[in-house]
This record gives structure tokens, sequence and C-alpha cells, in this order.
């Protein structure tokens, strides 16, 4: 059998019933790490839940060496796919970082919102995308603006540098940005972001 064969045939494996048979075929597919890697994006589509999640917990096994083939169909297909990517991206964390801030650079408004949303899903790993998430919280597009806030909500104290851009963001024009920086400078918590929030109430 050929090696996208076997690649197949484990992620086939990951539908399976038995817990240790999805388990070997996991890890057989990280330790086949590059080679498996556009047959695991093309499973992020897959319909079945299980597959699509388990798919993208082992890109984010194999890390750093699946960015560029993911970053290469971000914003290119269908949008289910495109919003799975974001998040396998966001799972892989640091690695990930350096592509997406390029893609936020995009005339794309769809490509930035999927890049945006995987800062969204990294979590405390965002740390070092403070910077750019400041930026994007000037960007043309909504959604974009919305899911930089909610990254640095997610970062909580770690993201204090951000205050001064988030009250200046507290005027956006978009309702639904405006709440979700209320919500980020609300736990970010410092003096600075409390007094602002009060502001808003007086």
């Amino acid at each position: 059998m050929d090696s996208e064969g076997a690649v197949a045939d484990l992620i086939e494996d990951l539908s399976d019933m038995d817990d240790d048979v999805r388990e070997t075929a996991r890890k057989d597919l990280i330790a086949i790490g590059e080679p498996a890697i556009p047959q695991l994006i093309e499973a992020l589509a897959e319909n079945l839940w299980d597959i699509s999640d388990q798919a993208s917990d082992i890109l984010a096994g194999i890390g750093a060496a699946a960015v560029p083939a993911l970053m290469e169909k971000l914003g290119i297909v269908e949008r289910y796919h495109s919003l799975c990517i974001s998040d396998t991206l966001g799972r892989i964390g640091a690695p990930a970082i350096s592509a997406l801030g390029e893609a936020l650079q995009d005339l794309d408004e769809q490509l930035r919102e999927y890049a945006i949303r995987a800062f969204s899903h990294m979590g405390d790993a965002a740390v070092d995308a403070i910077p750019i998430l400041i930026q994007a919280l000037s960007d043309p597009e909504d959604e974009v603006r919305t899911y930089s806030a909610y990254a640095l909500a997610n970062l909580e104290g770690a993201a204090k540098d951000a205050v001064p851009a988030l009250i200046a963001a507290l005027a956006d024009e978009s309702e639904r940005v405006q709440h979700h920086v209320a919500y980020a400078l609300e736990k970010i918590g410092t003096p600075e972001a409390k007094q602002a929030l009060i502001a808003l109430t007086t």
C-alpha cells in the first residue's frame, strides 16, 4: 500500500468505535507528520465532527510543519472548512503567529477574519501576538475588530498593554465591537480599564 493509502486508512480509523484503534491512528498520523498533512487538512472538512476534531488535534500535534499548508488553504476553501482550519491554527499556537499576522495585512476581509479567529482560539499562546491584536482593533472589518477584542479578553491581565487601544475602541461604530471591547476591559481588569467601564455608566 502506498503512503497516501496508508494515511487514508489511518484517517478512517479515527471514526472506529474502539478507543484504542482511534488512539493508535492518532499517534501513527502524528509520527508520519508532514506527508499526512494534505489529507488531514481535507479531513477537517469532514461532516462527522469527531473526524474533523481529531484531524485538527493531530495537525496541532504535528505543529509548525503544518502551518504553511494550512495557511495556503485558509480563505480559499468553503467557509466551514476555513473555520476548521482557523481553529487548527489556533490549536497550533505560537508557531502560527507570524503567518497569521501576515494574513491580517491581506486585502481579503474574509481571510483576515479567519486569521483573527485563530488568535481567539489560541488562549495564552496568543500573548506574543498582543501587538498584532492591538493593530487589528483598527481593522476596517467589524468581525476582525470583534475577534481581536475577544482574543485580548482571553489573555486577561497579560493584555494590559492593550488597554489604551481598547478604551479608544469603546467608541467603535459597531455595537457588537463595543460589547466585546467592554468585555475585554472587564477581563483585563487594570485600574485604567475599570475606570473606563465606570465612565460608560456615568
